[in-house]
């Protein structure tokens, strides 16, 4: 019995593996069709994706620029929300949490279509800054979960120690409060860019065909079939997920962004 355990993961892993495996062979295609096992093996298409293909260059740029953004104004927006609700538990904080939560639990094709309308009205469709802006408040719930969890675990003795010394609400909150919690506010930071990067439905409606990130270019390319390149991008969504999520799992306290009840260690 022992054995049917490892067994059994290790059939998991194989099973999981290898649809990668045959995007990563796919990658490798000479021509401009996907084969597997691949034809003629070649990196030029990984050359043409991050180097020399101005589409999928610029696609990759803007992608960047929207996932790195968006992480960065939700964490924003997330933290006084979180603070607020972690200090005061008021009404107010209650339903700014609500609200900031809301959008991540609405269908993301309901959220798109309604986010169309506005930025039409407002005259930002198409936009790139509209797209940073709508995936922000899109993801804001998960920098909010993660910062709230870090606050949580602050001890409260800390703070009567810090008050007890004379140090001021902003002093605590510079040398007690914040150090604590920069590794949940990494975490929801991260959390956010990896969606961000990966998000198709939000911004297929907000970019209107003013400017196309790599999902959307992966998207418009399939009017030509499928194609070696598009296998890269896939490649690449996989290896910045890795990184991410290696790096919460390398610097957060990943057990208790998972729920991990460490009362009882």
């Amino acid at each position: 019995m022992r054995v049917l355990g490892p067994l059994y993961m290790a059939f998991c892993a194989v099973l999981l593996a290898l649809p990668i495996a045959v995007v990563c062979g796919a990658a490798l295609n000479g021509g401009r069709s996907m084969f597997f096992p691949p034809r003629d093996p070649t990196l030029a298409r990984f050359g043409e994706f991050f180097v020399s293909e101005p589409v999928w260059t610029q696609a990759l740029v803007n992608s960047v620029i929207v996932a790195v953004g968006a992480a960065l104004l939700a964490v924003l927006l997330a933290w006084p929300v979180a603070y607020l609700l972690w200090s005061t538990g008021s009404k107010l904080s209650r339903t700014l949490a609500a609200l900031g939560s809301m959008p991540f639990a609405v269908p993301p094709i309901v959220f798109g279509v309604g986010l169309g309308f506005f930025w039409g009205f407002l005259g930002g469709l198409g936009a790139i800054w509209a797209g940073i802006f709508s995936h922000a408040v899109l993801l804001m719930a998960l920098p909010l979960v993660t910062i709230s969890i870090g606050l949580q675990g602050i001890d409260r003795s800390h703070l009567d120690a810090a008050a007890t010394m004379g140090a001021t609400e902003a002093v605590t909150f510079r040398t007690v409060i914040l150090p604590q919690t920069i590794p949940y506010t990494i975490s929801g930071f991260f959390f956010v860019l990896v969606l961000s990067f990966n998000e198709f439905i939000v911004m297929f409606f907000v970019s209107a065909s003013g400017f196309a990130t790599v999902t959307l270019q992966i998207f418009n390319s399939l009017r030509n079939g499928y194609t070696p390149t598009m296998a890269v991008a896939a490649i690449t969504f996989i290896g910045v997920s890795v990184l991410v999520f290696s790096a919460v799992a390398r610097w957060g306290d990943l057990p208790r962004l998972m729920g991990a009840d460490q009362s009882r260690n």
